[in-house]
């Protein structure tokens, strides 16, 4: 092979790649738009794309500072002909979105429905877990009803974490709790949702137990049911694992 016949290869090689990746960068997306009010940085967004490619979802969130949340509208190339989403901010309803996708940029605006919180009084029964050193007990909510919305009978359940709290030395502790219970999008599906709680060190992370409330707030996953209200305080226990 000649030196030519090398470098016109050569060129021929970049300029596909670089054909292959302007079309890659034209291919449509959805972008959603948040207001100023909305912090950024604990900003939401869980997808499914449905096309020939079947159901292929994912998880987004914007960039710092970021006033925008840009999703493909294609898998592998092949372009997507519909796509559900829920986006979630702290102290709103879940805002769900179901689109019909076209060869063209999809925009949307996402609006804050204030959603209240509920104050929740917990206390850990077993204060021998507070004495592995320091602890937190970080707060998670699953997403249930996502798995229903998204039409999947076998998901992935969303996690969204609620951030942590530190227990008092006696194992009491005190939280805010978004009121799902009152936010349709949760309250109206058959699959429940749940908070899950877990005691952990405040350094490594490292897992000391999953705390499980008593029965009568008690969810069939074993976390904490979403309510309105809860009775003080909510006894929580180390979660057993056989």
């Amino acid at each position: 092979m000649t030196v030519r016949s090398s470098v016109i290869g050569l060129l021929s090689l970049l300029l596909a790649g670089c054909a292959t990746g302007q079309a890659a960068s034209q291919l449509p997306r959805l972008s959603i738009l948040l207001p100023a009010n909305t912090p950024s940085d604990k900003f939401e967004v869980r997808y499914s794309l449905y096309g020939s490619f079947g159901a292929n979802g994912g998880y987004i969130s914007p960039t710092p500072d970021s006033r925008v949340v840009k999703i493909p509208l294609s898998v592998d190339g092949k372009m997507a002909n519909e796509i559900k989403l829920f986006a979630w901010a702290p102290g709103c309803q879940f805002a769900t979105y179901d689109l019909s996708v076209h060869e063209s940029d999809l925009q949307e605006l996402y609006t804050c429905n204030p959603l209240s919180t509920v104050t929740m009084h917990g206390q850990i029964a077993d204060k021998s877990l507070l004495q592995e050193g320091s602890s937190e007990i970080r707060v998670d909510y699953f997403a249930g009803w996502a798995c229903e919305f998204f039409g999947l009978s076998d998901c992935m359940v969303p996690q969204i974490s609620l951030g942590t709290v530190t227990a008092e030395a006696d194992g009491r502790f005190e939280i805010e709790l978004p009121d799902f219970a009152q936010d349709p999008a949760s309250s109206d599906s058959k699959f429940p949702s749940t908070f899950q709680f877990a005691l952990r060190k405040v350094k490594t992370w490292n897992l000391i137990a999953f705390l499980e409330p008593e029965l009568k707030v008690r969810s069939g996953g074993g976390g904490l049911r979403p309510a309105s209200s809860y009775a003080e305080p909510v006894i929580f226990s180390a979660r057993k694992t056989n």
